[in-house]
């Protein structure tokens, strides 16, 4: 089974060919444009496996919404049948992956959550986002500008983004 690590290689690997294939002169955004979206996969990958974990957790160490956040369901109030008047989790309700990362941080941080949002990694994260929702919502009104230093760049975002969480809930630093 693949994990964060795996998808970060993966788009390092992609990075250094098309480094070789840019000194050829040859088109390289054929291999940019992977490592994009394996670098964000990444961070995908290390949020939604930590929501699993602590949504595998026993139910009593969450209230009912935490749970439903932790496992991506919805919260529906029974009006009919053996769980009338109760509130259950059914069906799908993804979130999106800034919102998870908050999540996680605000329920198992112990650090100084304040203005995470105006640091300049959370600025990077946003323009990695962008071009991610460029690359798989393309339309012809927006071109997809991608290089190599803005590759890397994006790379480096999706490591500190993993880094950034797991200190905030493990209170150390993810080995790369």
């Amino acid at each position: 089974m693949l994990n964060f690590r795996d998808y970060l290689s993966f788009a390092e690997r992609y990075i250094l060919t098309a480094e070789g294939d840019y000194k050829k002169s040859l088109n390289i955004e054929w291999l940019l444009i992977p490592s994009v979206i394996l670098a964000w996969t990444a961070i995908e990958s290390f949020v939604n496996n930590r929501l699993y974990d602590y949504g595998s957790l026993p139910e009593k160490l969450f209230e009912l919404h935490e749970r439903a956040f932790l496992l991506e369901k919805k919260i529906r109030f029974v009006d009919s049948g053996a769980n009338l008047g109760k509130f259950v989790l059914e069906g799908k309700d993804y979130r999106r992956l800034e919102d998870k990362i908050f999540f996680l941080i605000a329920k198992f941080s112990s650090k100084n959550r304040d203005n995470l949002k105006g640091k300049n990694l959370w600025q990077n994260f946003l323009e990695f986002k962008a071009l991610r929702d460029n690359i798989l919502h393309p339309r012809t009104d927006k071109d997809i500008e991608i290089n190599i230093e803005l590759a890397k760049k994006h790379l480096d975002t999706s490591k500190r983004t993993i880094q950034l969480v797991s200190e905030h809930i493990w209170n150390k630093k993810v080995e790369f």
